[in-house]
């Protein structure tokens, strides 16, 4: 249902970048969440990337509890691959609570199957954890990359005006995925996965 908010939100914009905060205000606006904070770590991305930690706090002894998440990432990331990696843990703000990990047991099974083989015989809620937060790249892309934007950049490499890498810099997401939304098969997985999907 959020994923939906969001991608109304971006429907008809083709200013970019989209900036990620705006999105967090969206959350916001649709009920989410209260607050949203993002955090920069001086993490070493081969070990973190990006995490999100969702907890409650009361700002007063007869106020109703805020639900908050916190958003960490790795300062050591590029800005292209922070802003997506935190659109990505913005996503998982929303999943539902069986989609959440909540034991240090749950939290290393989640490794365990996002960094290990993948496996057809080890079915699990793992399994199901480490699908959705492999997924919510390509969410990811379909919120800070809209059909409007890709259009225009599409338009523009045809008549030679912009270069892949300049329509990168542009949207300010990597190269290499920028490459897939450029893609002609990028509307029909858009559609097909992404919101159907979400």
């Amino acid at each position: 249902m959020y994923l939906k908010n969001l991608l109304a939100a971006v429907a008809i914009i083709d200013e970019m970048p989209l900036e990620v905060e705006d999105m967090a205000a969206e959350l916001i606006k649709a009920g989410c969440q209260d607050r949203i904070i993002f955090s920069a770590a001086d993490e070493d991305p081969a070990e973190i990337q990006g995490v999100f930690y969702q907890y409650t706090t009361k700002p007063g002894v007869y106020c109703s509890p805020d639900f908050i998440t916190l958003i960490v990432y790795s300062k050591h990331l590029s800005v292209e691959w922070q802003r997506l990696v935190c659109c990505k843990e913005l996503i998982h703000a929303c999943d539902s609570e069986i989609e959440q990990t909540n034991t240090e047991e749950e939290v290393q099974a989640l490794l365990e199957k996002i960094l290990g083989p993948l496996s057809t015989e080890d079915f699990g809620l793992a399994d199901l954890m480490a699908a959705k937060d492999k997924f919510a790249i390509y969410q990811a892309l379909a919120i800070l990359f809209p059909l409007s934007a890709r259009d225009e950049a599409r338009k523009a490499m045809s008549e030679k005006k912009r270069t892949l890498e300049q329509v990168a810099a542009w949207a300010c997401l990597p190269s290499q995925l920028v490459e897939l939304v450029l893609s002609d098969d990028w509307p029909k997985i858009r559609n097909d996965l992404v919101v159907g999907w979400g």
